[in-house]
């Protein structure tokens, strides 16, 4: 029996305690006040019992996503660099965690972009952004997960903490994971504490200095000079429908694309 469980038990057997009194007490407005003593005296035993039953529980767990292949991960100032350094290919990834249409792109390409990165074949660069702070509920999970993603890249859990953020993404509108959930989801791939400490801390001035470098970066190179996400950049251009465009990828890779 663990320290929360015993003090619950010593408190019920007070309260049994009191019950047993109030029973030889006598009937009569003495018998009345006992009763509504007892009724009182049980809540605050039942809500003390449940408050030390669930002070540490952080909710539903993210789940991790599976083990993909492995690639080399540094962070770089504001972003989160993949694969080789020495790559002819660099492709850009500029992406909020509660855009609907990023957990699309990821879908239809992460695999891939993955995969290039392990295999030398590209440098892929993501850019955690927070366009979306006022689409969740309480509003900040995309402030909170691109932080976040900064922790795990900074601790080794990168690649299965984006992927699992994406897989299990929040609706847009809805409630995002807290910060004790995103730490327990680094606790189950492996981060220490300090992984939990970086999280706890949140990185508001670093997400939000990313988000203006990736603004000015994206509508610098848009006719319309807006900044949306999912954006992607391959060796400087712009890809103008990185969703829809099912061959830009390949044009990427093949040193093909115009």
């Amino acid at each position: 029996m663990g320290g929360a469980e015993r003090t619950v038990d010593k408190r019920k057997r007070q309260a049994s305690q009191v019950v047993a009194a109030a029973r030889g007490g006598g009937g009569g407005s003495r018998g009345m006040i006992a009763g509504v003593a007892i009724v009182v005296l049980l809540a605050v035993v039942v809500g003390f019992g449940l408050w030390l039953q669930n002070r540490n529980k952080t909710g539903p767990v993210i789940p991790a996503a599976a083990a993909g292949v492995e690639y080399r991960v540094a962070t770089q100032g504001d972003a989160i660099v993949t694969g080789s350094p020495q790559a002819l290919v660099t492709i850009d990834v500029y992406e909020d965690f509660m855009c609907p249409i990023c957990g699309q792109f990821e879908k239809l390409y992460h695999q891939r972009l993955a995969q290039a990165a392990a295999d030398g074949k590209a440098k892929v660069v993501y850019h955690p952004v927070a366009i979306l702070d006022d689409y969740s509920a309480p509003p900040g999970y995309s402030t909170l997960a691109a932080g976040a993603t900064f922790c795990a890249a900074q601790t080794g859990i990168f690649p299965r903490f984006h992927d699992s953020l994406f897989a299990a993404q929040p609706p847009e509108g809805g409630r995002g994971w807290t910060s004790a959930q995103l730490a327990q989801l680094g606790r189950s791939l492996g981060a220490g504490d300090n992984f939990a400490r970086c999280v706890q801390a949140g990185a508001q001035q670093r997400v939000a200095t990313a988000t203006e470098n990736a603004s000015r970066t994206i509508s610098g190179l848009r006719s319309d000079h807006r900044f949306g996400t999912p954006s992607v950049v391959v060796n400087g251009a712009l890809i103008d429908n990185p969703v829809t465009d099912s061959g830009w990828l390949d044009r990427a890779l093949t040193g093909t694309q115009h």
